[in-house]
């Protein structure tokens, strides 16, 4: 026999953390009382659920939000039965900005198709936390409604976040974060937007601090033998000594020169000096996750 079932409670609650963002949802509460064709009380029985939210495009399509299939559900004495839908946040965005429906089915049949009645100020404090949000996280597992920015697989029923990032969460272990555009400050281009920028290093250069050679290099050239051979002849074929041609290749030994003594100086230098540091550059930090908004 065809079921009948009057729903006495529909609310929809958030749990609120701190004061300004709805971290998690608590579910949907759902109370009524089943009764049979003949108006008679379901007393005492099991009955399996089907409850799903959506809402409908400008083309009167039904857009699925979240669903939760095949819940067994037992009616007490009274034929009264209750649930809290462990609806978890996901495309929030939807619910905020569309008329909502539940559609609830006992046993593939559709016994009520209603609008969501929502507690307003719930849904103005959901506000402050849009889709694809990204904000650090010291935990592990990301709480319900987010998602680690591991790179993983995002939840299928997470349209709205999908629509924004495609089918995998951004990846943002080992991270900074920074704004995308130009900055106004020194008017260089961070990364595009969900794009990464590679490291790099302000070309600059360095004065020479107090690298350089030691003075050195006084010396003359005297021969170990006799310091006064210290004096050079030029090779010009003319005043050689008597009994010899001044051919040209015979040194001029009427005329010579001093060398002269070279005194202290200084040499320049290059190269680079030894590397130091690790493989990369940066701040002094803390480690986190990352969590994105679903």
């Amino acid at each position: 026999m065809k079921t009948k079932l009057l729903f006495a409670v529909l609310l929809l609650f958030f749990t609120i953390t701190f004061s300004q963002t709805v971290a998690s949802s608590s579910g949907i509460a759902v109370q009524g009382i089943a009764r049979d064709a003949s108006n008679t009380v379901k007393a005492n029985e099991n009955l399996s659920f089907t409850f799903e939210i959506y809402y409908k495009n400008s083309a009167n399509t039904k857009i699925p939000i979240y669903k939760k299939p095949n819940v067994s559900i037992s009616t007490d004495n009274f034929g009264v039965f209750s649930y809290v839908i462990p609806y978890n946040g996901v495309n929030e965005y939807d619910i905020r900005n569309n008329v909502t429906f539940l559609q609830i089915s006992v046993d593939d049949s559709v016994i009520s198709d209603e609008k969501l009645s929502t507690v307003p100020y719930a849904i103005a404090a959901g506000n402050g936390v849009p889709t694809g949000s990204i904000m650090p996280f010291i935990g592990s597992k990301a709480p319900k409604g987010w998602h680690l920015c591991d790179g993983s697989d995002l939840p299928s029923i997470a349209k709205a976040l999908i629509a924004l990032v495609g089918n995998k969460a951004p990846n943002l272990q080992g991270m900074f974060l920074r704004g995308t555009g130009k900055s106004p400050v020194n008017f260089k281009e961070g990364p595009g937007l969900m794009k990464t920028q590679g490291e790099t290093f302000k070309e600059h250069i360095h004065g020479k601090g107090t690298l350089k050679t030691e003075k050195a290099g006084i010396h003359n050239h005297d021969t170990d033998k006799d310091v006064g051979y210290n004096r050079v002849l030029k090779h010009d074929g003319k005043g050689t000594s008597d009994g010899h041609d001044n051919k040209g290749d015979e040194p001029n030994v009427a005329s010579s020169r001093l060398i002269s003594d070279d005194g202290e100086h200084e040499h320049t230098i290059a190269g680079n000096t030894a590397a130091t540091g690790s493989a990369e550059t940066r701040p002094v930090n803390y480690g986190v996750h990352y969590i994105i908004k679903l």
